[in-house]
């Protein structure tokens, strides 16, 4: 009996694949998940990064707002520490007063309620390590933990406020950095008389 052109072993439709066929497809496709792994880490250290900088950035922005924002209200302005503490003092009144450009007659009308008494509000800065701390009345406030550099200066009215911020991740278990962002920042003193 012969056999049927189907079965037999020539016959590239019945024929099973080779070891050294299922060798070839396997590494291939390790390469290729070894490829997308690779790639992978790669993106999200870089996301990890990109992260930890706008956390340092926002970090910035903070600070430099809580800053500008009681330097322009400040009728005092204390610096010590060689320039890396400030001290603002601001004036505020327990009840509220109406301010109204009416002309001269109309403001006779308007006189000071007798029951408005006047606080002061003091606000300290200060870099404690990489933290910058703003306490308030002696209520202290983490702003950052990623400040390398706190100095503050003045010049009349003029107040001038560097400050480095270095963003810190970790890889595989180790510390890394990228480049500190160093800024300057200017304010002008609204209130506070020129010293």
């Amino acid at each position: 009996m012969k056999a049927s052109p189907l079965h037999s072993p020539r016959n590239p439709a019945t024929r099973g694949t080779t070891l050294v066929e299922l060798l070839c497809a396997m590494g291939m496709m390790v390469i290729a998940v070894g490829a997308a792994l690779v790639t992978f880490i790669g993106i999200q250290r870089s996301l990890a990064t990109s992260l930890y900088q706008v956390n340092a950035q926002s970090d910035q922005n903070r600070v430099f707002a809580y800053l500008r924002r009681d330097l322009r209200g400040a009728s005092a302005v204390q610096i010590t520490a060689q320039g890396t503490e400030v001290t603002v003092t601001q004036s505020t009144q327990s009840a509220p007063t109406l301010n109204l450009n009416l002309g001269l007659p109309l403001l006779s009308l308007l006189g000071a309620p007798s029951s408005a008494t006047t606080t002061a509000n003091t606000v300290r800065y200060y870099r404690q390590g990489t933290s910058i701390i703003r306490e308030f009345n002696g209520a202290p406030t983490q702003l950052t933990d990623s400040a390398t550099l706190f100095q503050v200066s003045r010049s009349g009215t003029l107040m001038q406020i560097n400050a480095a911020f270095q963003p810190r991740f970790s890889l595989a278990n180790r510390p890394a950095s990228t480049a500190a962002t160093t800024v300057a920042a200017y304010v002008h003193l609204l209130n506070a008389s020129a010293q």
